[in-house]
C-alpha cells in the first residue's frame, strides 16, 4: 500500500514512482496498490498497479479531491486496500515530504507572515524538505525554515494541511483494528523519519519502520528494485523486505548520485522500548549534571562532533552517545551514554540494518534523536516518548539554563 500525497511540488516525482512500480506489477502472490492524489487536477484515483497495462487502466477508482493531510484520508485508503486485496501481510508506505516528529504547522507560520501570497505553497514545503526548489523568495522563505522550523508529513498543498504524529497514530491505530494486527511493515519514503519519538509513537502499531534519518533526494525509493525482489520472494519476512528497502536504496544513489548524501534504516519498534528507557537515563544523568560546568562542556564537545543532518536539531543517537561516553568517561552522564551505546550494539538492539553513502552523513548509524541548542519547541511535549521518558526534561533545562 504506497499512500502518494502529491497534492504539491512533488507531483512529477509521483508519476515516476507510479511508473516504477508498473514496471514490476502486482502478481497473483503480491497486491501492489497505490492513492494518488496529484496538483494538477482534482482528482484523486486508487491504482491496481500491474505491468501490462497503462497507469489509466490500473485505476480502479476515482475519488473528489482529497485532503491528504486529513487523517480519515489516509484510514479510508488503508481500510479499501486491506478490504479489497486481504493478504498474509501488510506494508503501508507513506510517500511525502517528511521532517521528523516536528508537528509545526508551516502553513499557518508562513500565512501570518504573508509568504503564502508571494509564492507557492509547494515551494515553501520543498525547502523545508530539503527539496529541489525554484522559490521566487528564497531568502525569505528560508528564514522562514530557521525561525520557525514548521514541518511533518503528508502535505497538502492545495488543502494547506498535513497530518501530524499524534494523528499518525490515530491512523494507524484504527488501520491495524481493521487488518485485525499491527502492519508488517511501515515505510516513509519521505525525509528525516527515523528518529526514536517517531518510532516510539508506532511502537504497538507495526513491526518494522524502515525510513531516512537525513533528508531524501526527489526520486526516493527505487520501487522497481524493491518489488522485483519482493516479488521473486513473496514469502519474505517483514524483517527481510526492510533490509531489501535499506540496501536497494543506498545502492541506487551510490550508484546513480554518488555525490548526494543518502540514509536509510530499518527499526524493530518491538525492541525500541529498552532503548527509550536507556535515553531516558541519560536526560536523568544529564540533567543531573547541568550545575557542573565541566560536565556541561563535555556535553556541548560530543553535541559539537556528532553526525547532525539537514535539520541540526536532529543529530545521531548512536554517535552522540559513543563521542558522550568516550569523552565523559567516568562520570555519570558518560556510564548512561554507555548504557545507550550498549542497548544499540546489543543483539537486542532495534536497528536491524542500516545503510548510508556520500559527503555529510559517515557517522549515521540509524536512529536520530530532537537534541536542539537554540530553541525547544512547546510541541514535543505532546509526543508519547515525551510524556513517559526524562528526555524532554533535560531538554529543557538544558536549552534554557
Amino acid at each position: 500500500m504506497v499512500y502518494l500525497a502529491g497534492d504539491n511540488d512533488l507531483e512529477t516525482y509521483g508519476v515516476k514512482d507510479l511508473g516504477e512500480m508498473k514496471a514490476v506489477g502486482s502478481t497473483d502472490e503480491v497486491a501492489v496498490v497505490a492513492e494518488f492524489d496529484r496538483m494538477s487536477d482534482q482528482v484523486t484515483r486508487r491504482y491496481y498497479l500491474t505491468a501490462n497495462q497503462d497507469l489509466e487502466a490500473d485505476c480502479v477508482a476515482e475519488l473528489p479531491e482529497v485532503n491528504t493531510g486529513d487523517p480519515k484520508a489516509l484510514v479510508s485508503f488503508a481500510t479499501w486496500a486491506c478490504q479489497a486485496y486481504p493478504a498474509e501481510r501488510y506494508a503501508l508506505v507513506l510517500w511525502n515530504h517528511g521532517a521528523g516528529w516536528k508537528d509545526d504547522d508551516i502553513y499557518h507560520a508562513a500565512a501570518a507572515r504573508g509568504i503564502v501570497s508571494k509564492v507557492g505553497r509547494g515551494q515553501i514545503r520543498s525547502l523545508t524538505g530539503g527539496k529541489p526548489s525554484r522559490a521566487l523568495f528564497r531568502t525569505s522563505l528560508e528564514q522562514l525554515v530557521v525561525e520557525a522550523s514548521e514541518r511533518a508529513i503528508l502535505f497538502d498543498d492545495s488543502a494547506t494541511d498535513f497530518l501530524d504524529n499524534q494523528e499518525l497514530k490515530c491512523v494507524l491505530e484504527k488501520t491495524v483494528q481493521v487488518a485485525a494486527r499491527p502492519l508488517d511493515l511501515l515505510g516513509f519514503d519521505a525525509c528525516l523519519m527515523n528518529m526514536l519519538e517517531v518510532h516510539y509513537q508506532v511502537r504497538d502499531l507495526c513491526r518494522v519502520v524502515v525510513g531516512s534519518q537525513e533528508v531524501e533526494p526527489g526520486d526516493g525509493w527505487p520501487y522497481d528494485a524493491v518489488l522485483a525482489r519482493l516479488v521473486a520472494e513473496p514469502a519474505m519476512t517483514a524483517e527481510e523486505l526492510a533490509q531489501v528497502i535499506v540496501d536497494e536504496y543506498v545502492e541506487h544513489y551510490a550508484t546513480r548520485s554518488p555525490s548526494l548524501p543518502v540514509t536509510q534504516s530499518a527499526v524493530s519498534v518491538a525492541s525500541v522500548a529498552p532503548l527509550a528507557e536507556a535515553v531516558s537515563s541519560l536526560g536523568r544523568a544529564g540533567l543531573a549534571c547541568l550545575s557542573d560546568k565541566q560536565a556541561v562542556g563535555l556535553l556541548f564537545g560530543a553535541l559539537r562532533y556528532a553526525q547532525s543532518f539537514t535539520d541540526r536539531d536532529y543529530i545521531d543517537l548512536g554517535h552522540f552517545c559513543g563521542l558522550l561516553a568516550q569523552d565523559a568517561a567516568e562520570t555519570p552522564v558518560g556510564a548512561a551514554a554507555q548504557r545507550v551505546v550498549d542497548v544499540l550494539a546489543s543483539a537486542a538492539s532495534p536497528v536491524l540494518a542500516e545503510a548510508h553513502h556520500g559527503p555529510g552523513v559517515d557517522n549515521a548509524s540509524g536512529l536520530s534523536i530532537y537534541l536542539p541548542v537554540r530553541v525547544l519547541s512547546p510541541l514535543y511535549s505532546g509526543l508519547d516518548f515525551a510524556k513517559e521518558h526524562r528526555w524532554d526534561e533535560f531538554l529543557t533545562a538544558f536549552v534554557h539554563p
